[in-house]
């Protein structure tokens, strides 16, 4: 996807273009939506289970087995197969790189016409990684995906290079959305009659706010506590600096409605049911 630098309201101290002005009059609008799409705990509290919704961002593994390491859950259930929009995780990590060196090339691009000096694109790729794609440390994790089938495996890996025992980490591999994520993991939870009373939810920042109300919808007894990570270079105060991000936070704004809309869900926000329970039957 193309990404095009935002400018914030004042960032020139001018405020002469269209583009200050529309977002100089939207300014108050814009900090709302930030602030309901990115949340996160400002005092964590450990948790009797950690769950990692799955994504293919290295940063999710990274952040959760910190997360384990800080002592805030003693187990993790990681869960993802991969997207629905891909026929296998190897199809979804080549679109992820894909999206990523185009990520990279943008930032060279950027700085060159900021600068008026060639930066070496080695040297851009390994500044931009972190903030941009969140490879995590060094933005080489050792870990091949192309051996693994799932995200969910692939970030096992990943938490387990990081320090984190392997018996601590359960994985659900078969959900492709966040609905999914939610879904399998409880009903995985209840075969194993596992009833946490509180959960940790460690998922990308600006899918935090719908990550919540989806495991919510399905946790309906738990405290659901969350801790978010920025990934795509897209966080708090950093959304709308990109094309990328801007659409991307109107996207998630626009899925916490269409997802949280319907009979299901309205009986699930104000009947306390899971949203997929009914009278003893699965409803899709």
């Amino acid at each position: 996807m193309k990404k095009r630098s935002v400018h914030h309201a004042g960032a020139s101290g001018t405020g002469n273009t269209e583009k200050e002005r529309i977002t100089m009059v939207n300014e108050e609008a814009w900090k709302e939506i930030e602030n309901f799409i990115f949340i996160g705990e400002e005092r964590l509290q450990p948790a009797d289970l950690m769950i990692v919704p799955g994504a293919p961002q290295e940063l999710l593994a990274h952040h959760a087995a910190g997360l384990y390491h800080g002592g805030y859950a003693k187990v993790v259930l990681v869960s993802g197969k991969f997207s629905y929009r891909r026929q296998s995780f190897a199809e979804e990590w080549k679109a992820h790189q894909e999206e990523q060196q185009e990520a990279h090339q943008e930032a060279h691009q950027e700085a060159h016409q900021a600068t008026g000096q060639e930066i070496p694109f080695k040297r851009m790729e390994a500044h931009t990684a972190r903030g941009v794609e969140g490879a995590g440390p060094g933005g080489d994790t050792g870990v091949d995906p192309a051996s693994y089938q799932t995200e969910a495996a692939w970030l096992k890996a990943l938490m387990v290079r990081e320090g984190v025992p392997e018996s601590a980490i359960w994985t659900e591999e078969e959900s492709t959305n966040t609905f999914e994520n939610a879904r399998f993991c409880r009903k995985l939870l209840e075969a194993g009659g596992i009833r946490p009373h509180t959960i940790l939810l460690c998922t990308q920042a600006f899918h935090a706010r719908r990550a919540k109300m989806t495991f919510q919808s399905e946790f309906v007894e738990q405290k659901i506590y969350v801790s978010s990570v920025g990934t795509r270079g897209i966080g708090r105060g950093t959304w709308m600096q990109t094309q990328e991000g801007f659409d991307t936070v109107m996207k998630e704004l626009e899925n916490c409605g269409a997802y949280f809309s319907g009979k299901r869900m309205y009986e699930s926000a104000c009947m306390g049911r899971p949203a997929f329970e009914r009278n003893g039957r699965d409803h899709w």
